[in-house]
């Protein structure tokens, strides 16, 4: 379990395990207001797309802090 294999596997898993336990936790995917397939996959995606605005949105403001410097300025 000490191996490098090992550990580089468990950062991979660890990363696929954060988005359904983040959805789960701060956008509620197991209870939805709604009743029905089509408006729980439309609440769904909601949600989803909730989660990927959030992570562009940080993203694009953790540019400011990387951006490079120009030499001439």
């Amino acid at each position: 379990m000490k191996t490098s294999e090992f550990i580089e596997l468990a950062k991979f898993r660890n990363g696929v395990e954060s988005l359904p336990s983040t959805l789960r936790r701060k956008y509620r995917v197991d209870k939805m207001p709604v009743r029905g397939r089509s408006k729980t996959k439309l609440f769904f995606g909601f949600k989803v797309s909730a989660l990927n605005f959030k992570k562009l949105f940080d993203y694009l403001s953790g540019m400011n802090n990387y951006a490079l410097k120009s030499e001439f300025c």
